[in-house]
């Protein structure tokens, strides 16, 4: 444990913090800054820039924009951007070769911009576009910045205007990061494990893809067609029970004539929900932590979930989970839905989520169904089931009406066959991803002794 000891002229007058950790973390870079012979520099003296991300507003057609849940940690989901307003304010352009570091939520991650990207590319408010000099390699770069010793830095150096607020880094002390600086060599090298965590990405998208194409295909060969929920309708005052907006009026009407197909069951004939409850943890234990944004949407995964105690969660995290369970995102305007795999759980610590979710307990086929959420007949429902005027939310209650399709069993065993295998390829580039931030990590730790 380090001790630093402050005086109150220390704390100035302005802008005063009271968090102990940023201390200790200011103490920890003014050391790198002043101990001779140190092989780090600070990360504003190997970039060109850094900027900040733009508020824009979202709109039909317009430029793209990567947002927060496009960033993991060495990785970027260019397919996740929105269309926003471009001439709404200024804004940064981001080329190949920028660095984008999420300065906002944690844990901090950053990943470079491949080769490809649209002539004209914006980033949200939350995230950080950082332009190395020719002679940092960016992925090198990228790979540094997602190491779990310089996250524990950042942490201390975060800060949180509200208790609801995400934990976030100004601009100069991001440019203040003691960042260890190697040869070209060994820069080239971490790049090489980053192309090959890329490629293997790759692979593992497209394979679950061609997975989930080919299920919604023989979905949609054997089930009813959407029906088109902005047509007019006429619903009279008895119709409307106790719901009485036009969104689930329609809803009904829809579920309605998907329920003349065979292929459509209720939900509640499938699964079986599980009640939150935190009966047998102690304050003190050791839990994994599943949020929203740790859920990859395009390999229906819970990728970086976190082991935190359960004191510092929210109360909001109290919804107990175990392997095999399929989390829907039920609260706000995310599509994420979840299978719980064995790499999940971590030393047998038990496994909570947060209520943004609702947990479904299939007994057979769970991949399938988790896929199977995502279909649009499945989506359109949800969206019509959904209310709130500041937050939109789906009721437990309604939620059992949801009609899925559903296939024949030999149909399922198969496309779960055809799911896990895709799924263990998105591990074993997960596992490629993690031995390069080690790697990185290893020299960011050398490199501070």
């Amino acid at each position: 444990m380090r001790v630093v000891t402050l005086s109150r002229n220390d704390l100035g007058t302005r802008q005063v913090r009271f968090d102990p950790g940023f201390y200790v973390g200011r103490e920890y870079v003014r050391t790198a800054e002043n101990s001779d012979g140190s092989r780090r520099v600070q990360l504003g003296d190997i970039v060109e820039s850094v900027h900040e991300g733009a508020r824009l507003p979202t709109v039909s057609e317009g430029i793209p924009m990567l947002r927060l849940n496009s960033v993991r940690p060495c990785e970027l989901d260019i397919g996740s951007a929105v269309q926003v307003d471009g001439t709404a304010a200024k804004w940064m352009n981001v080329a190949a070769g920028d660095v984008l570091f999420t300065r906002a939520a944690q844990p901090f991650r950053a990943a470079a911009v491949p080769d490809g990207v649209p002539r004209e590319l914006a980033v949200s408010s939350e995230l950080t576009v950082i332009r190395p000099r020719p002679a940092v390699v960016p992925e090198y770069l990228a790979a540094v910045l997602c190491t779990p010793t310089l996250n524990g830095l950042l942490r201390d150096l975060a800060y949180q205007g509200r208790s609801s607020a995400l934990p976030r880094l100004r601009l100069a002390d991001i440019e203040r990061l003691p960042i260890p600086l190697p040869p070209r060599s060994l820069q080239e090298s971490v790049r090489n494990q980053y192309q090959r965590a890329l490629g293997l990405t790759s692979q593992a998208h497209a394979e679950i893809n061609a997975v989930v194409t080919a299920l919604y295909t023989e979905i949609d060969h054997r089930g009813p067609s959407a029906t088109s929920s902005a047509r007019t309708q006429e619903v009279r005052r008895a119709a409307l029970g106790s719901r009485w907006d036009v969104s689930f009026a329609r809803g009904r009407a829809l579920r309605g004539a998907l329920s003349t197909s065979t292929n459509m069951r209720p939900l509640r004939e499938l699964a079986s929900p599980v009640s939150p409850s935190l009966r047998g943890l102690n304050e003190d234990e050791s839990v994994v932590a599943i949020q929203a944004d740790e859920v990859n949407e395009a390999t229906f995964l819970v990728e970086g979930a976190e082991l935190r105690a359960l004191s510092v969660l929210s109360s909001r995290m109290r919804q107990r989970l175990q392997i095999g369970d399929v989390l829907l995102c039920t609260t706000g305007d995310g599509d994420q839905v979840a299978f719980l795999d064995d790499e999940v759980a971590a030393g047998d610590h038990p496994l909570l989520a947060s209520a943004t979710f609702t947990v479904l307990r299939f007994s057979e086929t769970p991949r399938v169904f988790a896929a199977t959420l995502r279909h649009p007949l499945v989506r359109a429902q949800l969206r019509l089931l959904s209310s709130g005027s500041v937050q939109r939310f789906i009721n437990k209650r309604d939620l059992d009406e949801l009609l899925v399709p559903v296939l024949g069993k030999i149909w399922r065993e198969d496309f779960e066959t055809r799911l896990t295998r895709a799924m263990q390829r998105r591990r074993e580039a997960l596992l490629a991803r993690a031995a390069l931030i080690g790697a990185a990590d290893d020299y960011v730790r050398e490199g501070t002794q």
